[in-house]
């Protein structure tokens, strides 16, 4: 009598195929993470999206292909796989080439129609994908097994710890509505200059915000206000909160009383407004801009200038690393980079971070002179100011040196809370190196604003602290106080140096010298010189005058990394070893069935058949 094998129910075929392309879809992304950066190192940088697709769908279809060999697929399966994952691609790019369809549209939509057709192939030849694999290959099952979850642990860890610290850069004060605080007086004069600075409810970059604030405000020859569309804490990089001098409409009425306008607006990088703050501050632009208001937007604040339509058809540059993000959300402007500003006319448009403060230089000059452009420069010690034209800066991209950004954004090297206590009469730009840099630029750590009450920067600025020193000390391991003037009077002893928990305060700006510089040489020494030369590239500041002394690479990070993997691979060595155990202990412990029973008495009669012949010989 013949025995077949049972065949599988129709829910456990159902379940093999969902495996099978589980397995392509795992296999399709630690590829792409294992060749990203291999491509950066290889390839020059890429501008052009079709280009940015066709190579990412190939990584993916490579990853793919190489798991379907290790798996002993048939070539022809192989390629129809390829196909189906770069083929919606190709497809998509023709009315992409034709201007039919936007560059954001081909990335979803490519992405959509091939989880569609991946499926499809495995269907087409479904007898192969649902067929059992070879049980040689059960080692390299094992083994891949392994692999991936110790890369799933450290991508798992990463994950989180990324969302989470994006979450907290721009995280709004639950109680942000109901401080309410004075801001400065407004001790307008109509015979000066007045420019406005644009907050968000959402949040506003710092050093966007406050370096071209304290350049223009330190001319002592202009009205300087921060508005917002409402009156409420707008919340900053890294913990910090500054009240508003005026709303959009308490603005218009100060200019309706003093019978004066607005001579230029500062746009800095915001967080993706709501709906209708998005709306009433589109039309505020377009109200200033008509009644001969200058624009300058400072970094990725080119986007909100873009997204009210007044940048359409002019040149305009931006942060080079969301060149490419903003090529594709606004393909009517003339996007280039290299170069610190672009002015054109009533338009000026700057370069990443530290490049407003030339844009700023360049609104003295345009609306002053340069004379007191080059005063202002001198004052803050900046010193790559370049009188009356736009310097020349690299046209910057990833390397794979910057991998160091991922490394402390997913394991965070070194000391990460940091408390930051404000004190009255700070420089601008002071107060923006100690919350920009370590955050979003170095990703070493969170910071948090501490104080005893609402403090006034030395331009007039209101800045609510969310704790206070004494409050937060269990749970810093850091306390920076910021500021040349906080640093002579501790010095001095005019100020008390308390150890609270233990926590020495370390002042930042012991020195008068460009406040960015002594911050990016703390990087280095306390965490390590990758991430300080990766700060200043995002920063867009030239390091050739900083010299900087420190650990070569964030090695406690890479450490984390391969103790997470290590744990992941541990583990599931040690979850098949359990397997295999109650495998065999089940298999030892067998009760014997009806079949079972038979087979023992064909056994046993056959035994006494092989005894009574023996015998018989034996005579």
């Amino acid at each position: 009598m013949v025995i077949s094998a049972p065949r599988p129910s129709r829910v456990g075929m159902a379940g093999r195929f969902v495996g099978r392309f589980l397995e392509l879809m795992i296999a399709m992304f630690f590829g792409m993470l294992l060749l990203d950066p291999v491509w950066a190192a290889l390839l020059p940088p890429v501008a052009r999206l079709d280009v940015s697709a066709l190579i990412m769908a190939v990584q993916m279809a490579l990853a793919v292909a190489v798991w379907m060999g290790v798996r002993r697929y048939s070539l022809l399966a192989i390629a129809e796989m390829a196909l189906a994952m770069i083929g919606p691609f190709l497809v998509l790019l023709v009315p992409f080439w034709l201007g039919a369809m936007s560059g954001a549209t081909v990335m979803m939509a490519g992405h959509m129609l091939m989880l569609v057709c991946m499926p499809l192939a495995m269907a087409r030849r479904r007898t192969e994908y649902l067929r059992s694999r070879p049980s040689g290959r059960r080692r390299w099952l094992v083994r891949t097994a392994v692999v991936l979850v110790a890369l799933l642990v450290a991508g798992g860890v990463s994950a989180v710890n990324t969302v989470s610290v994006f979450a907290d850069l721009y995280k709004a004060r639950p109680d942000a509505g109901k401080i309410k605080v004075a801001a400065k007086t407004a001790n307008h004069d109509r015979n000066k200059p007045t420019i406005a600075f644009l907050g968000s409810d959402n949040g506003t970059n710092v050093a966007d915000l406050l370096a071209p604030y304290e350049i223009l405000a330190g001319t002592g020859r202009m009205n300087t206000y921060v508005v917002s569309a409402g009156a409420r804490l707008l919340p900053m990089t890294g913990g910090l909160d500054i009240v508003p001098d005026l709303t959009f409409d308490e603005l218009a009425q100060l200019m309706s009383r003093q019978r004066d306008s607005v001579d230029a607006v500062v746009i800095p990088a915001l967080q993706k407004p709501e709906p209708a703050e998005r709306t009433s501050t589109n039309a505020w632009l377009q109200r200033q801009s008509t009644a001969g208001a200058l624009m300058l937007s400072v970094c990725t604040g080119a986007d909100t200038l873009a997204a009210s339509g007044l940048l359409d058809g002019r040149p305009a540059t931006s942060h080079w690393w969301r060149m490419s993000r903003l090529r594709d959300d606004h393909p009517a402007v003339q996007w280039s980079n290299g170069q610190r500003y672009v002015d054109d006319g009533n338009v000026i448009t700057t370069a990443g971070v530290l490049s407003g403060i030339d844009g700023a230089l360049r609104i003295i000059e345009r609306l002053i002179d340069s004379e007191t452009a080059r005063e202002a420069a001198e004052r803050i010690h900046w010193r790559h100011y370049s009188p009356g034209t736009a310097a020349q800066i690299p046209a910057l991209a990833l390397e794979p040196a910057d991998a160091v950004v991922a490394l402390n954004t997913s394991y965070r090297p070194g000391p990460t809370t940091i408390g930051v206590q404000l004190t009255d009469g700070i420089g601008e730009v002071e107060l923006a190196s100690a919350f920009v840099s370590y955050t979003e630029h170095a990703m070493v750590g969170d910071t948090v604003a501490l104080g005893d009450g609402p403090i006034r920067s030395r331009h007039g600025l209101t800045f609510v602290p969310r704790s206070t020193v004494t409050a937060a000390a269990g749970d810093l391991e850091r306390l920076l106080v910021p500021g040349l003037d906080a640093a002579r009077r501790q010095v001095m002893g005019a100020a008390q140096t308390t150890i609270t928990g233990g926590l020495q305060p370390e002042y930042l700006h012991p020195d008068e010298e460009f406040a960015f510089n002594p911050v990016i040489r703390d990087i280095a020494r306390t965490y390590d010189l990758q991430t300080a030369r990766w700060t200043a590239k995002t920063l867009e500041f030239p390091l050739a005058d900083v010299k900087l002394t420190g650990s070569d690479w964030p090695w406690e990070a890479v450490l984390t990394l391969i103790r997470l993997m290590l744990i992941g691979a541990l583990g599931t060595l040690a979850v098949t070893a359990v397997i295999r155990w109650m495998i065999q202990r089940s298999g030892n412990r067998r009760v014997p069935g009806p079949t079972d029973g038979d087979d023992a008495s064909h056994r046993a009669a056959t035994a006494d058949t092989d005894s009574v012949t023996r015998v018989a010989a034996g005579r």
